[in-house]
């Protein structure tokens, strides 16, 4: 399956000086503590002096790597979208309704892994400005990969074949729209101490986007699929760590 390339911010990799050999490790413990205290904190009250007292360097060696907090940022974007594209690779002629719901299920929960740093690229004006290029080739892949995955469950008889193009772009918009904007939703309507619990309804609820169109075949699936989350059974996926 073909794959969108990203573009890469200019000041997302961090500088080669001779002489200097601990650059990836320690560039490595910036990434994952940040995002830490991004997921714990926001990005907007993420501080490059506070990063530097938890980890017990001084401020400097931070900006080696990172002059600004926003080059933290977008570094940590790239992986997401890297893992992004890793966990969409099984996409396969076999989808059937239930792995695609595990497919949503498993990117919300890369996205809570991200949380801090996905809220704010999703809500963030002068960020969404900024790389709106960037932005838009991305959401062009995902909007790709959701084609791709209604003609297969297309041609597996769980959308109805009759399903017009409109009707099937409009789902790919509002499903695009229903991943996107989830946590956002979900913090407000579970607050933060609860919304780790309820990732998989709000993959339930992005499933909802396709509903128009399922076939009978697909309405039984459905059907299957929101007792077993309302039974909190997870359908056997293991948790994103």
């Amino acid at each position: 399956m073909a794959q969108t390339k990203k573009e890469k911010h200019p000041t997302s990799s961090a500088l080669v000086v001779p002489g200097v050999s601990d650059e990836p490790s320690t560039r490595a413990t910036i990434l994952r503590r940040s995002l830490e205290l991004i997921n714990d904190t926001g990005m907007v009250d993420f501080r490059i002096d506070a990063l530097s007292r938890s980890l017990g360097l001084s401020p400097g060696n931070i900006t080696y790597h990172f002059s600004r907090k926003e080059d933290i940022c977008y570094a940590l974007w790239e992986r997401y979208l890297d893992e992004y594209d890793h966990l969409v690779r099984p996409l396969t002629t076999l989808l059937d309704l239930r792995q695609y719901y595990l497919l949503n299920r498993v990117r919300i929960r890369l996205d809570y892994k991200y949380r801090g740093v996905v809220l704010f690229r999703s809500s963030d004006l002068g960020a969404m400005t900024r790389d709106r290029e960037v932005n838009r080739a991305n959401e062009e892949h995902h909007l790709s990969l959701g084609r791709r995955a209604v003609q297969l469950l297309t041609g597996n008889g769980y959308i109805r074949k009759e399903a017009t193009r409109q009707q099937l772009e409009d789902i790919h918009a509002c499903h695009y729209v229903l991943t996107r904007w989830c946590l956002n939703y979900g913090y407000q309507a579970y607050g933060a101490d609860d919304v780790a619990n309820r990732l998989d309804y709000l993959a339930l609820m992005s499933l909802h986007a396709l509903y128009p169109v399922l076939s009978e075949k697909g309405l039984a699936e459905f059907a299957e699929i929101m007792d077993k989350v309302s039974a909190d059974d997870s359908l056997g996926d293991p948790p994103l760590q």
